[in-house]
């Protein structure tokens, strides 16, 4: 059976959460995206990809018959109970195929899973990550990275629990503050914490 350490990466639009799954992954740790997975169900073919058009219709989809992300963000978003919707048809599937993934590793796993807290994951994992950063250096980084209007991303960010209730439940929080060689410095630090906490629980595990 694989021994491995688990942990869950998150963190708001804007936070920095992808920039330290990257760092997870450059220092040797084996790493999950869930919004990857997401992405990848939602292709034609995949698992979700009927699902998501038989709940919102075929006006989701572009010229050549794939979901089209901007238009299903404008259906889900300004309403609660369309995203609830469209989150009871996903979740289970992104969420059945990251076990899928963490059952097959061993080592240090790190799964970058935005939801974490809200759908109350963290009982998959060993630990728990939080990235923060202050709402304007997020709201900045998010203009800049996506083709989305002020009013959108506040929207989308409305919808995901607050910074400090996240330091509240989070095992672990790093602040974001813009400084990248500093905030690469802290990955790096929690990694070498979890090498160690790693060899503790397998020490464990063996006796």
């Amino acid at each position: 059976m694989p021994r491995r350490f688990l942990v869950g990466l998150t963190g708001g639009m804007g936070s920095g959460k992808t920039e330290a799954l990257r760092q997870f992954s450059a220092l040797g740790a084996l790493t999950i995206s869930l919004d990857q997975i997401a992405r990848s169900q939602a292709l034609p073919g995949g698992p979700a990809f009927s699902k998501i058009v038989r709940a919102f219709g075929p006006g989701i989809l572009d010229e050549t018959g794939r979901i089209d992300r901007r238009k299903l963000a404008g259906r889900v978003f300004p309403s609660g109970a369309a995203l609830k919707r469209l989150e009871n048809l996903t979740h289970p599937l992104i969420l059945k195929e990251m076990l899928r993934r963490m059952s097959r590793f061993s080592g240090i796993v790190v799964a970058d899973v935005p939801l974490l807290f809200e759908g109350s994951h963290e009982k998959y994992f060993d630990a728990t990550m939080a990235i923060l950063a202050p709402i304007s250096l997020r709201l900045c980084r998010v203009s800049k990275r996506d083709p989305l209007s002020l009013s959108e991303i506040k929207e989308r960010m409305s919808s995901q629990i607050s910074d400090k209730e996240r330091r509240k439940r989070a095992d672990i929080a790093i602040d974001n503050d813009g400084d990248l060689t500093g905030f690469r410095r802290k990955v790096a630090e929690y990694y070498r914490a979890f090498c160690l906490m790693a060899k503790a629980k397998i020490g464990s595990l063996g006796e």
